[in-house]
């Protein structure tokens, strides 16, 4: 009787399990890493998941196996884990078994595995691989286990027309969508707002011990403001390896015009994973929705693309090495200017490739790069990009970029940043209310303030030259030289009409003039009576503008003296 009654029960559960229909399975991975399945269900449905994956021994990670992210909030809805699955036949192999009940939507199968650092297809690594191949060990177990991982869906037989397989979903309604991004990418998508919105940002990359390495931000087109940035401190655990991270926000953005940019280092991207990818691969980059109902329909979204060609006021960009560029422009009117600069930082604790601003009249420093005020710029860690916008008056200016010898603009020694092309200083006027008109050409030699101006000074020179002062005059000596041990060996001097000297440029006088030690700086004001004045300077044998022996000043092309009646 208890014999006949064990085949009736065995009858009802094979029976009830009979009806399922298999709609979907994939297996076999010793030989791929990932795989992705798009599915609609048109209602309501019980679906039984069937995965088998394996784990480690030690830590109980997952290191192979399968999950379900529902399409519109891209939300996990089932995974395989080390609590819902048993362990198989042999201590790395896991299985799951389960039923879940998901509402009519849409919906990605992924199933991924990753051998802990090597690949099938890439052979043996060394004669290690080779010998635990040999002798059985953990990689040829994984071989083995690898074919039978995978998942399958069944359904009810009753509910099969209920189910489709398609495609991943594509980011229906997006605002912006730069997703799926392989290695070495910067992309760009701007966007538009008739009105306030309230906007999802989704964003995927890498990141870890604190900084980020696939990342996005979103630019105020109006300003060049970065107005948001998916920052460590602010990322999640995007599934698989750690340092996959995720935003998942939304943000009020006022009316105006936007540009979003994604960046992607040289390895770990959809284009190809060297470890575990995220719960959501294909949006690897950034996507922002509207948030409100009719956002589309409302037309409160539009596309935008930068105009910034005429408002552009610098453009010293593909810098090459051993460049020294400088360009000069007039302000009539005050105004915002966004600066974008990119440079590398040196190993001496200061930049070798950077850019500055000058005030040409008092020749301060109205903006430079500095480690504090840059941030990396993709690439090798020593890019750094400063991009902002800083105030400037009425004035004349002056704008510089120089490069040392190496690592620049299609001679990369290290990895390049992710704009190679702006590799330089590029300067923009700002707002609605900018004019281009309220920018005209500056040349210093033109400039009547100038009173005498010897520059650019190479070794062994004597120069001089004369100006006449009708009445007691404020005139301001800028001067940079060669001086040591209290000692200048570039230096200059001016004498009155009866050759006595009434200035000369004194070691203990000077200041650092940036780069080397050696190079030494005056910039002061002096009353002078009315009269003849000569101005001379001389140079040694070696350092100076013709060819530096030593790291040259920040001002290079100002190696000599200029006098000027000071305003």
């Amino acid at each position: 009787m208890k014999l006949w009654r064990g085949f009736f029960i065995l009858f009802i559960f094979s029976a009830v399990w009979a009806k399922d229909v298999k709609v979907y399975e994939v297996r076999d991975f010793r030989h791929r890493d990932l795989s992705e399945q798009g599915m609609t269900l048109k209602k309501d449905l019980r679906v039984k998941v069937e995965a088998w994956g394996a784990s480690t021994k030690r830590d109980d990670d997952m290191l192979a196996y399968g999950w379900v992210v529902e399409s519109r909030t891209r939300r996990v809805v089932w995974k395989m884990t080390v609590e819902n699955s048993s362990e198989g036949r042999s201590g790395y192999h896991r299985k799951v078994e389960e039923e879940i009940r998901l509402p009519a939507g849409k919906y990605e199968i992924y199933f991924a595995g990753y051998p802990r650092g090597w690949s099938w297809d890439n052979g043996y690594r060394s004669f290690g691989n080779f010998l635990e191949d040999l002798f059985g060990g953990f990689r040829r177990n994984w071989r083995r286990e690898a074919k039978s991982w995978g998942i399958a869906l069944w359904v009810d037989s009753d509910d099969r027309d209920g189910v489709e397989l398609t495609g991943i979903s594509e980011g229906e309604g997006a605002v912006v969508r730069l997703v799926s991004l392989g290695d070495d990418a910067f992309e760009k998508q701007g966007f538009s707002l008739s009105r306030k919105a309230r906007i999802r940002v989704y964003a995927i990359g890498e990141g870890d011990d604190g900084e980020l390495y696939d990342y996005g931000w979103i630019v105020d087109g109006a300003t060049g403001e970065r107005i948001w940035e998916m920052d460590f401190r602010h990322t999640d655990w995007a599934g698989g390896v750690e340092k996959n991270r995720i935003v998942d926000e939304e943000i009020t953005l006022p009316q105006g015009d936007y540009l979003v940019t994604f960046v992607t280092d040289g390895s770990h991207s959809y284009e190809g994973w060297n470890s575990l990818p995220p719960y959501d691969p294909r949006y690897w980059g950034i996507t922002l929705w509207g948030v409100e109902k009719g956002f589309q329909k409302d037309l409160v979204v539009k596309s935008y693309e930068p105009q910034v060609g005429e408002k552009i006021i610098v453009d010293i960009t593909r810098a090459r090495d051993d460049s020294y560029e400088e360009e000069r422009f007039t302000l009539t009117k005050p105004i915002q200017v966004r600066v974008r600069c990119l440079g590398e930082y040196g190993y001496g604790e200061y930049f070798v490739d950077y850019g500055y601003i000058l005030d040409a009249k008092s020749r301060e420093t109205v903006w430079e790069m500095t480690r504090r005020n840059t941030e990396h710029a993709g690439g090798a860690k020593k890019n750094r990009v400063f991009d902002g916008v800083i105030s400037l008056r009425p004035g004349n200016y002056e704008v510089y970029y120089i490069t040392d010898g190496s690592h620049s603009y299609r001679r990369w020694n290290a990895g390049p940043p992710y704009d190679p092309e702006a590799w330089g200083i590029t300067l923009w006027g700002v707002g609605e209310d900018f004019d281009p008109k309220f920018v005209t050409p500056y040349r210093d030699e033109e400039d009547p303030d100038v009173l005498v101006q010897m520059i650019r000074l190479g070794d062994r020179e004597r120069v001089r030259r004369s100006f006449r002062l009708d009445q007691p005059t404020d005139v301001r000596i800028y001067a940079l030289g060669e001086g040591d041990d209290d000692e200048m060996y570039d230096y200059g001097w001016i004498e009155d009409e009866k050759s006595r000297m009434v200035w000369e440029m004194e070691y203990w006088d000077t200041e650092h003039a940036g780069g080397a030690r050696k190079n030494r700086m005056v910039n002061e004001v002096i009353r002078l009576d009315a009269g003849e004045y000569t101005v001379r300077f001389r140079t040694d044998g070696s350092h100076s503008f013709e060819d530096w022996n030593a790291d040259p000043p920040k001002d290079p092309g100002h190696w000599g003296i200029t006098v000027r009646i000071e305003r």
